[in-house]
């Protein structure tokens, strides 16, 4: 068995062509999708995000995602950083 990775920028199609491997029986793992559900449930990150950012990108329990959008799209050092805390490289 092979395992390809499917990377690229916003808007660079992945998601087409993840519907096409999906289309073919080709299984797949979407790690966007579990990082979503991860950034509203799993504590620590939630205290890492907070402690990068602010606490009002959180109301109540959900995170906004369009205050959190807002911010590191704004400065590539902090969408970096995001990037780090919830796409941490496995060593």
């Amino acid at each position: 068995m092979k395992i390809v990775g499917l990377t690229g920028g916003i808007g660079s199609g992945k998601s087409s062509v993840l519907s096409v491997f999906s289309s073919l029986g080709v299984p797949c793992y979407q790690s966007d999708s579990s990082a979503k559900k991860l950034m509203q449930q799993d504590p620590e990150l939630i205290n890492q995000i907070k402690a990068l950012f602010r606490d009002d990108l959180y109301e109540g329990e959900k995170l906004n995602r369009g205050k959190l959008a807002e911010v590191v799209f704004a400065d590539k050092s902090k969408l970096e950083s995001l990037n780090a805390i919830v796409h941490p490289q496995v060593k």
